[in-house]
């Protein structure tokens, strides 16, 4: 009875963070994390649905069997800047979703044995994703939405997939089941709590909207920014300079590091760039002032002795590869083939 209590109370406030979640859609693309608060709700609702026969066993089963994927896919939209889902992470997702069903039509054993590696890679997968130069993120409400799924909802998405494997072998403790209800309600509860009440526009902030695309040097046009206060004028000058002087070119640069030779607070610089300059992502804003120097030097013929690595280098990247990928993003472009463009043999 108490299980069956916070199960329904976890799937009716799961319902009312889908529902505001729908409102917003037009506003921004939240159909992946649609798709992950589809399969909790189900997921949950599956134990208290009895006589069913088999296929619509299937069908509702099927949603659950998407939230790995639904969340990696998530998890890159709201980080990666735009950048397109890799052509390989498809496949991934694809071969779990034919082993997972494999696995709930009783085909073979081992189905069910690879489906559980298959679940807990893609959920690392997007794990992964919400570390990645996590603290170049400029944008302050997602930092907080990527702190928040990687403590609760990717650690929980783990113990899930390891107690349900876990369990399929040994007999389940009498409390598990509402514990695990409990659970659910706290996160679905919290969930709630947030998206409605403290912080109502944090996925607004964090996905970038689709009217605002980002231009080629990686920073999103927005509208015009709200006027600056004379301390923020002040640093947005003080940056700008130090910038102009070169400051970009210190290798392995942080805005923690940049906000103390500023001596400002760090805080204070990630809004100043990213609300009056529309970067997103730190890293970004550096590549502006390094690919506008490399472009300038590969196209000097007086140059044209360095090889491409020593330029990288000498502006602040660690390697060639970071250094191709940005060139690329900003000129369409390898520098090789951009040197060879404006320097013809």
């Amino acid at each position: 009875m108490t299980h069956s209590f916070f199960a329904g109370a976890a799937c009716g406030l799961l319902l009312l963070a889908a529902a505001r979640l729908a409102i917003g859609q037009r506003q921004r693309d939240n159909r992946w994390l649609l798709i992950v608060i589809l399969g909790a709700f189900l997921y949950l609702l599956r134990p208290l649905l009895n006589d069913l026969n088999s296929l619509l066993d299937l069908l509702i089963d099927l949603p659950t069997t998407l939230i790995p994927g639904a969340f990696w896919l998530f998890t890159h939209q709201l980080c990666s800047e735009r950048e397109p889902f890799p052509s390989w992470g498809w496949g991934v997702i694809g071969a779990e979703l034919l082993v997972d069903l494999a696995s709930q039509l009783h085909i073979h054993t081992f189905f069910y044995l690879l489906a559980q590696p298959f679940k807990l890679g893609l959920i690392g997968a997007g794990l992964v994703t919400l570390l990645r130069q996590l603290h170049c993120d400029l944008v302050a409400e997602r930092r907080m939405l990527r702190v928040a799924l990687l403590i609760a909802i990717g650690s929980y998405m783990v113990i899930v997939v390891c107690a349900e494997f876990l369990f399929s072998y040994l007999p389940v403790p009498s409390g598990i089941p509402t514990l695990h209800a409990l659970m659910a309600s706290i996160l679905a509860f919290s969930a709630c709590l947030w998206l409605l009440a403290l912080s109502p526009g944090a996925l607004d902030e964090s996905l970038p909207p689709p009217s605002a695309a980002p231009d080629n040097q990686g920073k999103t046009l927005l509208s015009a920014p709200e006027p600056l206060e004379e301390h923020q004028r002040q640093l947005l000058e003080q940056l700008q300079q130090h910038m102009q002087n070169g400051g970009y070119r210190y290798t392995g640069l942080t805005i923690r590091e940049l906000a103390e030779k500023l001596g400002a607070r760090e805080y204070v610089l990630r809004a100043l760039i990213n609300r009056h300059l529309g970067y997103r992502n730190f890293n970004e804003y550096l590549n502006q002032y390094r690919i506008d120097e490399a472009s300038r030097r590969l196209a000097d013929p007086n140059e044209i002795h360095l090889p491409v690595l020593s330029i990288a280098l000498d502006i602040g990247y660690r390697s060639l590869s970071p250094f191709n990928a940005a060139f690329r993003r900003r000129h369409d472009m390898t520098p090789t083939e951009y040197r060879r463009e404006r320097i013809p043999a």
